[in-house]
């Protein structure tokens, strides 16, 4: 946390281990340490379940203590992946929206008492898995978060917007317009880079995103939130660490 904080960042996007015995206590311990340094949590992340397939009920018990460890770490936003569905031998999006609404139903209940938000994520077809009518993966289409969202409307959901994924769904020349459609309801954000429609989660700048014109369009539509960073790969030297993290602090800047 130390480091962050003296690189520059002054909140987080971060989830306790919701999986150990003593998670509750360990939370607390872990957001007194956040707070110490001067940060907070701004969003956590939810598991999901595509790729591992746990048993149904395990997963779904994991899912609520995720939530409840995020509402213990002061979480503003809970991200969520709607892609909790794999198709046999149609692909219906009402019929797939109708099962995420139930499912996702009970946790948007409880962000709510929480003072929190749920924010379904744009994602991307990543083609792991049997595609129907090239569909296999739910909330790849902007227009199938906003059904979603229509279906929640009044509680409390929103949109996180992940940039490297909007360029591996669109496109260069077509994630800006995505982009348009959903950033009403954008509360949120996954900020990476990529190129060759590979989900590479490199910093802004490295890639082929027109961050110039995403962040006016964001302007123009008056988004008020964070510019959250996801960098999920690769592994930098301890040495070379204050020096990445600068770097990054600066570039969100």
């Amino acid at each position: 946390m130390k480091l962050c904080a003296d690189a520059g960042f002054d909140c987080l996007d971060y989830v306790s281990d919701y999986k150990r015995g003593d998670w509750q206590t360990n939370t607390l311990r872990e957001r007194e340490i956040i707070e110490r340094a001067g940060l907070f949590v701004e969003q956590s992340h939810a598991p999901y379940n595509r790729y591992d397939r746990a048993p149904v009920a395990l997963f779904g018990a994991e899912m609520r203590r995720s939530f409840e460890a995020a509402a213990l770490l002061g979480a503003r936003h809970m991200v969520v992946h709607a892609d909790e569905y794999t198709p046999v031998d149609h692909w219906n999006p009402e019929e797939i929206a109708a099962q995420m609404y139930e499912f996702y139903a009970p946790l948007v209940e409880f962000a709510g008492a929480h003072n929190m938000d749920v924010a379904f994520e744009n994602l991307f077809e990543d083609h792991c898995f049997k595609e129907i009518d090239g569909c296999s993966r739910y909330c790849s289409r902007v227009e199938e978060i906003l059904c979603l969202l229509e279906r929640f409307k009044g509680a409390p959901v929103s949109c996180c917007w992940d940039f490297g994924h909007a360029k591996c769904a669109y496109g260069t020349d077509k994630m800006l317009g995505a982009l348009e459609k959903a950033a009403p309801y954008v509360s949120c954000t996954h900020v990476h880079d990529n190129y060759y429609g590979h989900d590479l989660h490199i910093l802004p700048f490295m890639g082929e995103t027109d961050w110039e014109a995403h962040m006016a369009l964001l302007k123009r539509h008056g988004y008020q939130g964070q510019m959250t960073f996801e960098f999920v790969y690769g592994r930098f030297p301890d040495a070379l660490m204050p020096v990445f993290m600068t770097m990054a602090a600066q570039t969100g800047r």
